[in-house]
């Protein structure tokens, strides 16, 4: 009893320590806790900062979802509280085809119209799932540390970092997705079904996702009928645009309005300039590291053959090619297949990180260098567009300063 009491007590002082370092300097407690990430108290020190990040955010760009969304908070702060009841039912009478959002919008008006308090309350939740989600990666680091598997997980944590919450809907559901989906495929874990599932309150897109993720479920690990159609799905991506039409149509109201919203020719004309007028680089940054998770998995089926593989493994395969049919036969629409294939980005990554666990060698592998230039590249390109919304007084001590300062962000320090 004795010695229990003494280990919570070192626990509480460490806490106590994070607290005061956090409320001196919360970059500072966060870089700390970043290189002491094994201690449970620095994990929360980590997702406090990601709140807090949330709470400083920047936005002057008005080409980024997060303005609207603080338009949409400015407007419902207009309304009388009796529409809480049409918001709340916009699923079905054809104004959203979404429910946490314009809730949590509708909630927070009733308070303030500040957007940092409405991008710190996505932070939570983004954070949460995010957070749990590195801590299943780090934990399974630490049973192989070493360089072929440091590097994929840290590309699992910047492949959708915080800085997402710009479009707070899509990417929170994505991370939503991935922890329920993890304990389905991993360990067939029935209850986390319905936190998949969940996601598609967030993001009404994760419908299909989690039909698939069901399908999974349900079917098993048929590769004799999966891998076939994810070789099909490069040829004949284009049958499922008409499937989705039809589809609209028969649910009609808001989901008709969206999807006509997504495939409409004025919005794919949009997304074509939008791409055209796109660096480069990003487009060849997006394009690079998918072809070498995708190379990377068949690489890894090819030196594996014939091993006895671990239930992990074979699952997340079988749920892999299964994902990349839906990705591919979903790429004819702008903003879906699109989205969805950074997903699978994360379940590909988490493969990958999951081969070198079992390998016990400590040189660099050939295929894990051949991924360090397109990581880099993808990481690059998000820390680019993540310098819109990190305020520049977010670095500096003193918790709140940033709140008393103009809301200057790196990117309009740097290129304006």
């Amino acid at each position: 009893m004795g010695q229990t009491s003494h280990i919570f007590s070192i626990d509480e002082k460490k806490s106590v320590h994070y607290l005061y370092l956090f409320i001196a300097w919360p970059f500072l407690a966060f870089f700390v806790a970043i290189a002491n990430y094994g201690q449970k108290e620095a994990r929360r020190v980590v997702y406090f900062f990601l709140i807090y990040y949330g709470l400083t955010f920047v936005n002057n760009n008005e080409g980024v979802d997060a303005f609207r969304y603080i338009l949409m908070l400015q407007h419902n702060a207009s309304l009388p509280f009796s529409e809480f009841f049409r918001v709340a039912g916009g699923l079905y009478s054809g104004t959203s085809v979404d429910i946490v959002e314009p809730l949590i919008s509708f909630i927070i008006s009733r308070f303030t119209v500040f957007h940092g308090i409405y991008f710190a309350v996505w932070a939570a939740i983004f954070g949460y799932f995010y957070t749990r989600s590195i801590n299943l990666v780090h934990d399974r680091y630490q049973l192989n540390p070493g360089w072929n598997t440091l590097i994929p997980m840290l590309f699992f944590i910047f492949i959708l970092p915080i800085t997402y919450i710009s479009g707070v809907r899509m990417w929170t559901a994505a991370w939503i997705f991935f922890y329920g989906a993890y304990h389905v495929i991993i360990y067939r874990d029935k209850r986390f079904i319905l936190l998949a599932l969940s996601a598609s309150l967030v993001h009404w897109s994760f419908l299909s996702a989690n039909a698939i993720l069901l399908l999974y479920f349900f079917a098993g690990n048929r590769n004799i009928i999966y891998l076939p159609l994810a070789v099909a799905s490069f040829l004949v991506p284009r049958l499922l645009f008409s499937t989705f039409g039809v589809l609209s149509v028969e649910l009609g109201g808001a989901f008709q309005a969206r999807y006509e919203g997504y495939s409409s020719e004025g919005y794919m004309m949009n997304q074509q300039i939008q791409q055209e007028s796109a660096s480069w680089f990003m487009q060849m940054g997006y394009d690079l590291i998918f072809y070498y998770l995708l190379f990377a998995i068949i690489i890894i089926q090819i030196i594996s053959r014939g091993e006895e593989k671990d239930s992990m493994m074979k699952n997340l395969y079988s749920f892999l090619l299964l994902f990349l049919t839906f990705v591919n036969f979903g790429k004819p629409i702008p903003s879906f297949g699109g989205r969805f294939q950074i997903v699978f980005m994360i379940f590909a990554t988490f493969y990958l990180f999951l081969y070198y666990v079992r390998i016990k060698t400590e040189r660099i592998t050939l295929l894990t260098v051949m991924g360090i230039l397109p990581m880099l590249l993808y990481v690059a390109i998000t820390l680019r567009l993540s310098l819109q919304s990190i305020s520049v007084w977010i670095l500096a001590p003193g918790m709140g300063s940033p709140l008393l300062a103009p809301g200057l962000s790196f990117f309009d320090l740097l290129f304006n």
